[in-house]
């Protein structure tokens, strides 16, 4: 294990997957997943070798129903069958400390890469050959803006508690938290760009959604701040980034992961604080998540400019026609089902508050 440095100040230790086996309890203990351990007895999964034939397949019908729970334990087998260390992911304990770094997987000898400071090296991984430089770009637009943000007014800041870490449970109302909490406030940095890379890596390496969901998740967030004037910043770019990327692989893919598969990967979030924070995002960028062909070449021009100028090679290729089409087509249709999702929860709600009889009070 290693440690790191969160944007808070805080520092916490890295958590790997096992790369050594004992016994099937002790593993699946490893990985946070005891509760399967009768599934894997019932199923004369006893051994190292046994876990290693295992399939997304066999655990599936094992009983592993949640794909997010079945992507874990392909990673833990993994780990198994290459001997090394593999994907971290974001863990957490204490609701000041949200997030933690992750460990990177077998390494693949690479040159040292460098950011706008010329301070962070940043090894490759066996990701997708573009994914490192899609996070780069991303983390250095996210840092800007969280800087920007913190420029702003303390009322300026104030306007969106519902997207604050500070909140315990995100989705409380501020006049219900108790005055004493206003004093255990710590004062948080601005996170690093080495900090905001990490945060993305660890989700995707668990997630493991296409490179084009970063661009759309970008997108989407400059929409909350342009629509509803939605800052970042070092209490709220960790709740927003995960909202964003939630609704870009749902919009993007039709295989999409759930929410709580999310709350498997970023333990740091409940689901019901998930659900909240997707349900915030969308009323603040009015369920209009339609992206079309003009507006994702131009973010996708935008970062790949950004990556030349750093002297970085952008290998993810443009759109071409055809998936272009299917971008527009899956997000207006995403945003026609939100909106009409967000117009009969209005419909349920308005039913359900008591009508007033004429002549009483």
């Amino acid at each position: 294990k290693g440690s790191v440095f969160t944007g808070d100040g805080n520092v916490v230790m890295t958590t790997t997957l096992p790369t050594t086996f004992d016994n099937v309890a002790s593993w699946l203990q490893a990985l946070n997943m005891s509760k399967y351990l009768p599934a894997f007895e019932s199923g004369g999964v006893k051994s190292a070798d046994a876990l290693r034939m295992l399939t997304d397949a066999d655990l599936n019908q094992m009983g592993v129903s949640l794909a997010g729970h079945r992507k874990r334990l392909i990673l833990g087998i993994n780990a198994l069958r290459s001997g090394s260390e593999a994907a971290s992911v974001m863990d957490i304990d204490e609701p000041t400390s949200r997030s933690k770094e992750p460990n990177d997987e077998k390494k693949k000898p690479s040159q040292p890469r460098y950011n706008s400071t010329s301070s962070i090296f940043i090894n490759s991984t066996i990701m997708k050959p573009d994914i490192d430089e899609i996070i780069f770009c991303v983390s250095v637009v996210m840092h800007d803006r969280i800087k920007q943000g913190e420029q702003l007014s303390q009322d300026s800041r104030d306007l969106f508690p519902f997207f604050s870490e500070d909140n315990n449970p995100l989705y409380q109302k501020p006049s219900e938290r108790p005055v004493s909490d206003e004093h255990k406030k710590k004062k948080r940095e601005v996170p690093s760009e080495e900090t905001i890379f990490h945060t993305i890596h660890s989700v995707y390496e668990c997630a493991n959604f296409p490179s084009e969901c970063l661009i759309i998740s970008l997108v989407y967030i400059e929409r909350l701040s342009a629509t509803s004037g939605v800052p970042l910043l070092v209490t709220s770019w960790r709740p927003i980034l995960l909202a964003a990327l939630i609704l870009a692989q749902k919009v993007w893919d039709d295989r999409s992961l759930h929410n709580a598969d999310f709350s498997v990967f970023c333990p740091m979030f409940t689901l019901a604080e998930i659900n909240h924070l997707e349900r915030k995002f969308l009323e603040l960028i009015d369920h209009d998540v339609f992206v079309n062909a003009s507006l994702y070449a131009s973010y996708y021009f935008q970062l790949r400019t950004l990556c030349q100028r750093q002297n970085r090679d952008f290998k993810l290729k443009m759109l071409e026609a055809p998936a272009t089409a299917a971008l527009e087509s899956r997000s207006f249709a995403y945003t026609s089902q939100f909106k009409r999702e967000a117009s009969t929860r209005l419909s349920q709600s308005a039913n359900a508050i008591p009508a007033v009889v004429p002549g009483r009070i």
